[in-house]
């Protein structure tokens, strides 16, 4: 066996490329890892002895017997992700396997400021934990993606544009003095993507894009298979990209951005405008059946009644997400892009015909031939586990014992 210093190095290596995997056989383990099949059978014994791995059943056979299959021991943490949004908050509780005991989804209520939409999360995590039978000394981690620009280090919400009371809110102090535990902030951008590598469709792609459409716009870049966040933890803020230079005013400041242009609720006020001024018959018999409310859904219905104003917006809107989107295809020449978020579950599938013709019109034809433009099929509770992702493989490593002797 290896010394000891580098038994645990060792140990953590194993237990990285088992939580990544999900399920995996020591010999697949010795070809990732670079070690040997006995060094391999060593460190996956102790693992299973510590209890941090468990043995799931057989593999495929390569001609001899079936190997056994390792998996993380799922009971070994609790975790809880929270998402929290401009309109809604999303949190779940999950063990480190990610399996769900228990959700909720309510308003987040970051218009009342961040003492009270804090406080609202704080009583759900404890609601959910009684939910789920987890006494909070037993929470391993909390993560946490919010819809705001973050110093990702310290968990402060710096700047929330859409909501300006919510400036220099140390949000991770207030989490953990609350709750004693591990605590990590990212943007939801970024905790989407997360949920998607880990859980969706991009569990096999190294160079891939997550487009956040909804409330807001924002993007997360995964870069030789790497969450990119830039110099200074800021990259991804594709919604501030000009599409109109004498476009509407953006809650940035600057004028024409995509936000501005394809949000959900630019999408919807457009409708209510058109509803006002009698230029839709549909909008009006939808509305009518809704109380008087529209939404996305009330749009995509209009459209599928060939409503010529819904699909003129849903057109237009196709166009300003496209051109957004050749833009980084001829940039970073990605493999896939994947559209998730409010605004897509609502109308994703009236957007993407069109969003992937007009980047084969107008991307340079080798990337644009290069990558994959599909819907996101993760739900709003999905974007809630890609939280506890920032968290998960912190605990790992706090699970595994250090020990004076081998």
């Amino acid at each position: 066996m290896p010394k000891i210093k580098s038994l645990r190095s060792h140990l953590l290596r194993l237990l990285s490329l088992i939580y990544t995997h999900g399920r995996i056989s020591r010999s697949q383990l010795a070809d990732y890892a670079g070690y040997s099949t006995f060094l391999v059978s060593k460190l996956a014994e102790r693992l299973l002895k510590e209890g941090l791995v468990v043995e799931v059943g057989a593999g495929v056979s390569s001609g001899g017997r079936p190997p056994t299959l390792l998996a993380i021991n799922p009971d070994i943490g609790r975790l809880v992700g929270i998402h929290m949004g401009t309109i809604n908050l999303r949190a779940v509780i999950t063990n480190l396997s990610g399996d769900v005991l228990a959700h909720r989804i309510d308003k987040s209520q970051v218009d009342k400021g961040p003492e009270v939409a804090l406080q609202h999360m704080l009583s759900l995590i404890q609601e959910l934990l009684r939910q789920a039978r987890v006494k909070p000394e037993k929470l391993s981690g909390i993560g946490i993606g919010i819809a705001g620009v973050l110093d990702r280090e310290k968990g402060i919400t710096l700047s929330w544009p859409k909501v300006p009371s919510w400036t220099d809110v140390p949000v991770k102090s207030i989490v953990e003095r609350s709750f004693k535990t591990l605590v990590e902030v990212d943007d939801t951008p970024r905790t989407m993507a997360l949920a998607e590598k880990r859980f969706g469709k991009a569990q096999n792609a190294k160079e891939f894009i997550y487009l956040a459409l909804g409330a807001g716009t924002g993007a997360a870049l995964f870069l030789n298979g790497q969450l990119y966040t830039g110099t200074g933890g800021f990259a991804g803020e594709f919604g501030h990209t000009t599409i109109d230079e004498r476009g509407p005013l953006c809650s940035c400041g600057n004028r024409g951005c995509l936000e501005v242009m394809v949000s959900a609720s630019t999408l919807i006020h457009r409708a209510e405008e058109a509803l006002a001024t009698g230029l839709s018959s549909q909008l009006y018999r939808i509305a009518r059946e809704n109380g008087g409310q529209l939404n996305l859904d009330s749009i995509a219905r209009a459209a599928e009644a060939n409503d010529r104003f819904s699909l003129g917006l849903l057109s237009e809107t196709s166009l300003h997400v496209a051109t957004g989107v050749t833009s980084l295809i001829n940039l970073l020449n990605p493999e896939l892009i994947i559209l998730g978020g409010g605004l897509i579950q609502g109308i994703g599938r009236w957007l993407l015909p069109s969003i992937q013709r007009l980047v084969q019109e107008r991307a340079m034809p080798n990337p644009a031939n290069q990558v994959s433009i599909e819907l996101s099929e993760l739900s709003e509770i999905d974007w809630a586990r890609g939280s506890t992702l920032l968290v998960s493989e912190k605990v790992l490593q706090r699970t595994l014992p250090v020990r004076r002797k081998v």
